[in-house]
């Protein structure tokens, strides 16, 4: 018995080069079988050939059939899915063409000789196209035909059987080829007539094999069965290396970029990919195309699809505005057409590579068309969203985001405007950024989308593209996307240059959060700076909301340089400011005594504020103020030598943190690192360390990197292993890049409690001090 193994035939790492000139395409008729009855001859024809191009990485997989046809003890059934487009049908013509050996050419023979196979005497093929679903049926009936067998189908399995046994049974061995078989089920017919055809072969004492190969249609989904006689094998799209060769043979050469760009669109779909190439090489005075049309290159995908199948299209781009997948069921409540109709047009947009069907029985637009779909139909789209948002206020459509199917209309009025803005701060206000980002996503890539925006200038005598922006960048910030804020800020507003009287009640959380963006991006002297400025500010000075909340800011910026001083300054200056209306300024308030508290536990000196009284200005659960809270008395735990009750505390906020998408989870990771390391768990430590690195090399912050870095160096000097760096070169190496972390862009150091940790770390990898950091290194 044989075991039951996957093929991959889109997935070999090594190419076979083809001896021998290019092999150009190949348009001759092809011979598909012989055989012999009685003493009349006659050779069935099949009505096209191999293009020899598509099996530029399939070369492997080619000798791995063809050694497992010839073998003695092979398989008795084959079953090969693939992607629509992927070659299945003209891998099932090349088995045809080699097992019969109608090679009509030397190219020909030259690549299936290359593959290994060698040719057979009194062997035979049988090419049969399914062109319906009811494939069993529609084979048995050409099979008959083909065999010149003189019966009806609908026979038992068993007369079935007999028969077409007598006709074989004089042939070393048959090969029936089932091309687009388009119903699954069906192969369990297919395997009981296999099954039989051997046992009457067997009955007649021959040794004449039967091998059945059913090739599924792209729409089916890929399944295996646990069954040694039958080998279940992927046909997938190629690689890009492989794409590229194959433009070349049918006379392409793009550069690097238009390859990636190509590569991205198709996905490497050979069915695509030939269709572009087919349109663009003009094979004038055979000299290579080298460029596309990209302007229209996306109309090729709509060149076989009738009106129907492309209004259907338009429907899913429709909905696809807030969901990446889109259910029939959702279709059938937008579209007129039967259930059944649209389930054949959905097949028709998979087969064309307008969509993906996933396996959860929905689909999604080609990844690298939606974008270039969206902007060509974006009026119909645009108009298609009344009727979208009228199923969803009646209750009978559910989309993923409202207000994404809102944004992408017109906005022509004050009031819709306003709407979209009062969403976007709910949203964001439960850490909810989800759909902020998706909004985000469309006006940068749809650009019609931008031109009405700009047409919109006022909203309550605040601009309207300013206020998005906002909202745009908190989302960014959320999710610890910091450059991508700030650029977002810079660009869409002119708030990155701050004067005193530009700072006003409407505008000030945009103006902060962009000093608040400095400051997480370690420019820490810009950041104090604009938020000096900031304090100047009338507006500012008149609320004590504002003005507390920017000496809190130069505070923080101060503690994370680690000029400890300066820093407990700004903090009493804002704490007093607090104290004077404690209800308005209480996030910040419990912020500042939080940090002067944490400043002092470093310091191993005692904290100016109980956590008995911080907890009474903690009005609701779960809040950020109440979150921030728990980690610094889980720091309080870790210096008392209490890491158990820190570490537990840390769980706790983390998941609450992961559950709002907060951004400061990546804080609690080197707490959590932190807490391990002096626990002495050093293998947790290091799995948490590396989850703060990883999150501070997406988002930029150098500060978390730097501690994460040197929190991973602790823990290989205590325990002598090298859970990160290979040798105590590299460490040298990641001590050298934390100094760099220390410094500004002109090279001036401007983290000065970060480079004493570096040089403390320096030391003990140099012997001069104890092999072991017992202290919390703070991360500031």
């Amino acid at each position: 018995m044989f075991t039951s193994s996957l093929w991959n035939l889109g997935s070999w790492a090594n190419a076979f080069t083809i001896i021998g000139v290019c092999i150009p395409l190949i348009t001759a008729i092809i011979g598909v079988s012989k055989y012999i009855k009685k003493t009349k001859r006659k050779t069935i024809f099949s009505d096209s050939k191999p293009d020899i191009a598509y099996f530029t990485d399939r070369i492997e997989i080619t000798k791995d059939i063809f050694e497992e046809l010839q073998s003695s003890n092979g398989r008795q059934m084959f079953q090969i899915f693939g992607p629509p487009g992927v070659g299945r049908t003209e891998f099932a013509k090349l088995i045809n063409m080699a097992v019969n050996y109608n090679c009509q050419t030397q190219d020909e023979e030259n690549f299936i000789n290359s593959t290994g196979y060698k040719k057979e005497l009194n062997v035979q093929a049988f090419f049969i196209t399914c062109e319906d679903e009811s494939s069993y049926q529609m084979a048995v009936k050409q099979i008959f035909e083909l065999l010149l067998i003189d019966r009806e189908p609908g026979l038992s399995y068993a007369l079935t059987a007999h028969l077409i046994a007598k006709k074989i049974r004089n042939k070393k061995r048959t090969v029936f080829i089932f091309d687009d078989i388009k119903n699954y089920d069906e192969k369990d017919k297919f395997y009981k007539l296999c099954n039989e055809i051997i046992g009457k072969l067997k009955k007649m004492n021959l040794n004449s094999q039967c091998i059945f190969m059913l090739f599924y249609s792209g729409a089916v989904e890929r399944k295996e069965i646990n069954n040694s006689n039958i080998r279940t094998s992927d046909i997938l799209n190629f690689e890009k290396d492989y794409m590229i060769e194959y433009l070349d043979k049918k006379n392409i050469s793009l550069n690097d970029t238009d390859n990636d760009k190509l590569f991205s669109l198709t996905n490497g779909n050979i069915h695509t990919l030939s269709l572009i190439a087919d349109k663009y090489n003009a094979d004038i005075n055979n000299e290579k195309m080298n460029s596309i049309n990209w302007e229209h290159v996306t109309d090729i995908f709509y060149q076989d699809i009738n009106d129907d199948e492309k209004r259907l299209f338009r429907c899913i781009l429709s909905l696809s505005i807030s969901k990446n997948e889109v259910s029939r069921k959702m279709l059938e409540s937008l579209n007129d057409s039967a259930p059944d109709t649209i389930r054949k047009q959905l097949d028709k947009l998979v087969i064309e590579g307008l969509l993906r069907k996933n396996k959860n029985f929905s689909y999604s637009v080609t990844e690298a068309l939606l974008l270039p779909s969206i902007n060509k139909e974006i009026e119909y789209i645009q108009y298609f969203q009344n009727k979208i948002l009228d199923l969803v206020q009646q209750q009978k459509l559910f989309v993923e985001h409202k207000i994404v199917h809102e944004f992408i209309q017109s906005i022509e009025t004050d009031v819709k405007a306003k709407h979209i803005i009062n969403t976007l701060k709910i949203n964001n206000d439960a850490k909810d950024y989800t759909a902020t980002l998706r909004i985000r996503y469309l006006f940068k890539n749809v650009f019609v989308l931008k031109e009405q925006i700009e047409h919109h200038n006022e909203v309550d005598s605040v601009l309207f593209f300013e206020k998005l922006s906002y909202y745009i960048a908190e989302a960014l910030t959320g999710y610890g996307a910091y450059q991508d804020a700030i650029e977002e800020i810079e660009m869409n507003t002119n708030h990155s240059i701050v004067r005193p009287d530009t700072v006003s009640s409407d505008n000030f959380d945009i103006v902060f959060l962009l000093g608040n963006l400095y400051h997480l991006q370690n420019e820490y002297a810009k950041a104090i700076e604009h938020f000096k400025k900031m304090i100047d500010s009338t507006h500012v000075r008149q609320s004590l909301k504002y003005k507390s909340k920017c000496y809190w800011a130069v505070a923080h910026c101060y503690r994370h340089m680690g000029l400890l001083d300066l820093a407990i300054d700004f903090y009493k200056e804002s704490i007093e400011i607090c104290k004077i209306d404690t209800v308005q300024t209480r996030d910040i308030y419990i912020k500042c005594m939080n940090e002067m508290n944490n400043i002092f536990f470093y310091r191993n000196e005692k904290q100016p504020f109980s956590f008995n009284t911080i907890d009474s200005f903690i009005k609701e659960e779960n809040s950020v103020a109440d979150l921030s809270t728990n980690k610094y008395k889980a720091i309080e735990h870790g210096i008392q030598g209490n890491f158990d009750k820190g570490i537990h505390l840390l769980e706790k906020t983390i998941k609450i943190y992961e559950k709002k998408s907060e951004r400061l989870q990546f804080n609690l990771y080197f707490e959590m690192g932190e807490l391990l390391r002096r626990k002495k768990d050093f293998k947790q430590s290091i799995d948490y360390f590396k989850k703060s690195l990883d999150a501070s090399l997406l988002n930029g912050d150098k500060n978390i990197e730097l501690y994460s870095s040197l929190g991973i160096l602790s823990v290989e000097l205590e325990t002598k292993q090298h859970h990160f760096t290979n040798s105590k070169d590299e460490q040298y190496q990641l001590l050298e890049h934390c100094l760099g972390l220390c410094k500004d862009k002109d090279e001036n150091v401007c983290f000065e409690l970060g480079k004493q940790h570096v040089g403390t770390i320096l030391n003990i990898l140099n012997n001069k001090e104890p092999s072991l950091y017992d202290k919390m290194l703070p991360l500031f």
